[in-house]
């Protein structure tokens, strides 16, 4: 039995010229691995056009049991994505929910903003009326004599 090597799928469907697509399918089909090495018998099967009866026997086999694990994947994936769904709406009332804080976490901050700088005027404000009074304590508070003698 002879064995031929190929370096890649394009490799071989172009030895065979045929497409990489129809290549996948034969090899499905034929029940053929494609790791690279074949032998003459499966470089037959891949570059002949109709399959046996036994292989389309075979495939229809292989095909209603794909299909019935296809149906349970089909049916576990529902389940998942109605899951995944539930979590989203979780989320997304959560989401809403915490952009309500975060709105009213800037309205606070800003309340605080505005009120510390109404503190700060007021303090400047109390400040100046401070040095202003004291000005006028200075003026004030000369001695006899110094009055006289002006």
């Amino acid at each position: 039995m002879t064995e031929h090597e190929f370096n890649s799928i394009s490799e071989l469907a172009e030895h065979l010229k045929i497409s990489r697509t129809t290549l996948y399918k034969r090899a499905n089909l034929s029940d053929i691995d494609l790791t690279g090495v074949y032998s003459n018998e499966q470089l037959d099967l891949l570059s002949s056009v109709h399959p046996t009866v036994q292989q389309l026997n075979s495939s229809t086999e292989q095909t209603g049991r794909l299909s019935e694990q296809t149906e349970q994947q089909i049916k576990f994936l529902n389940k998942e994505i109605s899951a995944k769904d539930k979590q989203i709406k979780l989320l997304s009332g959560q989401l809403k929910e915490k952009d309500l804080q975060i709105g009213l976490l800037n309205k606070h901050l800003d309340q605080a903003q505005q009120l510390q700088l109404i503190a700060e005027q007021r303090l400047t404000e109390t400040k100046d009326n401070l040095i202003e009074y004291q000005e006028k304590e200075n003026h004030t508070k000369k001695g006899f004599w110094s009055r006289l003698f002006k």
